[in-house]
């Protein structure tokens, strides 16, 4: 029923050196689950091991669970080594005519960051899709 509901976070690292590493990884509603598996759910512990290598892209999926009106709602943090980057914030809720998907607490000083992407369908009802967040270093 709610694997209907779910978003793709396709991480862009733009930054010339060095790794981008996910943390504080959390769910109100969903799952995490293995890039182009629904049913294969993967710990948040899990979602906390991903890094994104200078000038690669990782995908990080969440849906919402089989047979539960639930979607799926959640954050997790960017950070280069030990300096946050962002919050990214995703709600994707069952029923609604509505999702949402925000850069929160960003480090806008040091890091360009944006959101967005073709595949996206942020602030409309269904999927919140394949959401691109590109990070680079400012100069």
């Amino acid at each position: 029923m709610t694997y209907a509901q779910w978003v793709i976070l396709r991480i862009i690292n733009r930054l010339q050196i060095k790794r981008i590493s996910v943390k504080n990884a959390r769910l109100d509603w969903g799952k995490f689950h293995q890039n182009g598996n629904k049913d294969e759910e993967i710990t948040p512990a899990a979602v906390n091991a991903v890094t994104v290598g200078a000038g690669q892209t990782t995908d990080v999926s969440s849906c919402g669970r089989s047979d539960a009106p639930s979607g799926t709602e959640g954050t997790l943090d960017l950070y280069d080594g030990d300096t946050k980057i962002c919050t990214l914030y995703w709600n994707c809720p069952w029923g609604a005519k509505y999702t949402d998907f925000r850069i929160q607490d960003g480090n806008w000083d040091s890091y360009t960051l944006s959101a967005g992407g073709p595949k996206s369908n942020i602030g409309w009802s269904g999927a919140l899709g394949e959401i691109e967040v590109e990070i680079s270093k400012k100069a």
